[in-house]
């Protein structure tokens, strides 16, 4: 079938729903109502035909014109429903459908329109700070998407009745059944609420509600999560504390999410735990703000967002295959000047891989390779290479007294973990600092708005436009990866920037750790990713002979080190002993240095 005939096919159903959703906003019966649905459905079963063997979006497509028919063979039995059904399944399916075909067709594959589409995206998301706000019917509007698990969606329900107050006015519940085959439809036909979108055919990663929301905020529920006492009041209000703020999350049980935002719990990630939850969280869930954390990517198994910012496009359909989709969304909040929270004095319950595992495992292959690549041509860089973190930065409180009106100098940021630790450090201690970035990867320009007080492109270590004293200087990046001319000299630079009492504390990596030989040995380069036919250059530095310079240096003499090992690099460790030298002393060494991943150099000013 032509382009140009199903481009029009489409026209017609956008404009049918339109029509009809006018006549019901009025009141009226919409004429030929019948009619129109009967045509729907066979353009729906024209686009079934169509694409029942595609694949990325168009799969979609396929999936939704099978769900219209579905809807429509509901109206057909019932038709007292028709309200209902039209305006929660029948309307936004149609919309998807159509937005997705026209996504897959007319941007992506134009490198040119979609480059064009990510700048008008990104430009309108800027604009949207200086946008007046829209008035909505409701404050909130929570939806549950549920994708069979009955058991997992029940005890989710209740918690959300039992922990949310409904009787104002100011909430709705919006239930999301995405093909499920248990029981979950009548279940969520029991419940007292109003809106109820049913799916009879599962679509990973559905955004139709986006269409139906009508809270001043929106919350992605999953049947997976447990409510618990005040978490949508603090939710609520921190969302509200700022209006750069577009996404805030909870947090829950360590297992339960990554990206360090859990919290260690006392009970087992089970039924029989609940009741031992609730009683910690009714402790744990006392309203400070010091305890909220900025976080430059969020991995949200629940969240509140802004729907002005929501509506905007933040779930990216390209990726088919649901994996990166919150690095995505994470990066176009960032790069937009938009914030990001997590509350660790909000406590919800995360079973964990419920809602969307079943639905992943349906697909062969490896998503997370496939779906990283996709990040990587969007954005030109890695989404896990480039988050600018490490494991230790607890090291920052112990080596420097936070104190109020610090400046703080990060020299390569990238995406900003270590740069939010150390905010997230002072806002615990009371402080806010002045955050400076120096960046020296254009790449990255972008990524410094949302945190940063201001930012300082350069070439060099040399050549920051830079100017003051501060408390702390550090890197999202290990020493190697900076633009230094002359490692001393570039040092005794940043040394000279310090504050007296202030600290220089840099990432610096151990070549010789079992980790870095073994991936050297198997792939001939260090770990970093590369797209197709890309060739990196392998960057390293000896760091004994960085640590000799340094406790030989007449200045900077003043220093401390904190090693960081793994647990998982211990097979490593053991497989590489035979290939460690006979001399007891050279071996005893040897192995410590193949344990130690990385270390903190911490050198420090006297006042």
């Amino acid at each position: 079938m032509k382009q140009e005939e199903i481009r029009s096919l489409l026209d017609v159903s956008v404009e049918a729903v339109e029509y009809v959703r006018g006549a019901l906003d009025r009141g009226e019966e919409p004429p030929a109502a019948t009619d129109i649905m009967d045509n729907l459905h066979r353009i729906a079963e024209v686009f079934e035909a169509e694409y029942a063997d595609a694949t990325g979006l168009l799969q979609k497509v396929y999936l939704y014109a099978r769900n219209i028919q579905a809807s429509v063979d509901e109206l057909r039995r019932d038709p007292s429903l028709f309200a209902r059904i039209f305006s929660w399944e029948i309307r936004p399916f149609v919309l998807e459908m159509e937005w997705l075909w026209r996504l897959d067709v007319n941007v992506l594959s134009d490198a040119e329109q979609w480059r064009a589409h990510q700048q008008k995206l990104m430009q309108a998301m800027t604009d949207l700070h200086q946008a007046p706000r829209e008035s909505y019917p409701y404050e909130v509007s929570i939806v549950l998407c549920a994708y069979n698990k009955l058991e997992y969606t029940k005890a989710a329900v209740e918690s959300i009745f039992a922990h949310t107050d409904f009787s104002d006015g100011r909430v709705e519940l919006i239930t999301i059944n995405n093909g499920s085959a248990d029981g979950t439809r009548e279940y969520f036909e029991s419940l007292p609420h109003a809106k109820k979108l049913n799916l009879k055919y599962n679509i990973l990663a559905i955004n139709a509600q986006q269409y139906i929301v009508e809270g001043r905020y929106v919350v992605g529920f999953s049947n997976d999560v447990i409510a618990t006492p005040h978490w949508l009041d603090h939710l609520y209000t921190a969302i509200e504390s700022d209006s750069y703020i577009a996404q805030v999350v909870p947090t829950c049980n360590e297992e339960g999410v990554s990206n360090n935002q859990g919290i260690p719990v006392p009970y087992p990630n089970t039924f029989a735990g609940l009741e031992r939850m609730h009683t910690f969280a009714a402790a744990h869930n006392h309203m400070n703000s010091a305890l909220w954390e900025e976080r430059p990517v969020l991995m949200p198994f629940l969240a509140i967002t802004r729907t002005d910012v929501y509506r905007m496009g933040l779930i990216d359909p390209i990726y088919t295959r649901a994996e990166f989709v919150d690095d995505d969304l994470s990066t176009l909040l960032r790069r937009t000047g938009w914030r990001q929270l997590l509350l660790k004095d909000t406590f919800m319950h995360h079973f964990g891989g419920v809602t969307l595992g079943e639905g992943r495992r349906k697909v062969a292959g490896n998503a997370l390779d496939e779906m990283r690549q996709v990040y990587y041509e969007k954005w030109g860089v890695d989404a896990w290479d480039s988050r600018g973190g490490f494991f230790g930065a607890e090291i920052f409180e112990r080596w420097h007294a936070i104190s109020a009106n610090e400046r703080v100098l990060v020299l390569e940021p990238r995406f900003g973990d270590l740069a939010c630790d150390l905010f997230n450090i002072y806002r615990r201690s009371g402080h806010t600092p002045h955050m400076t970035a120096a960046v020296f990867d254009e790449r990255y320009l972008p990524d410094t708005g949302y945190l940063f007080d201001e930012t300082a492109a350069a070439q060099h270590i040399g050549d920051m436009p830079v100017q003051g004293q501060y408390g702390i200087i550090s890197a999202g990046c290990y020493l190697d990866e900076l633009p230094l001319d002359d490692v001393l000299a570039d040092l005794e630079r940043l040394y000279d920037l310090l504050a007296p009492d202030g600290a220089l504390i840099l990432p610096v990596r151990n070549p010789a750790c079992a980790y870095e030989l073994d991936y050297i040995m198997r792939t001939g380069m260090r770990d970093v990713y590369s797209g197709a036919g890309e060739v990196k250059p392998y960057v390293s530095m000896s760091d004994l002979q960085l640590l000799q310079a340094i406790h030989e240096h007449p200045r900077m003499n003043q220093y401390k080190i904190q090693t960081i090992s793994f647990q998982k690099d211990v097979p490593l460790v053991e497989r590489m002993k035979p290939f460690l030298q006979v001399d007891e002393n050279a071996v005893s060494d040897q192995l410590f240095r193949l344990s130690v991943r990385m270390f903190f150099l911490g050198i420090f000013k006297e006042a």
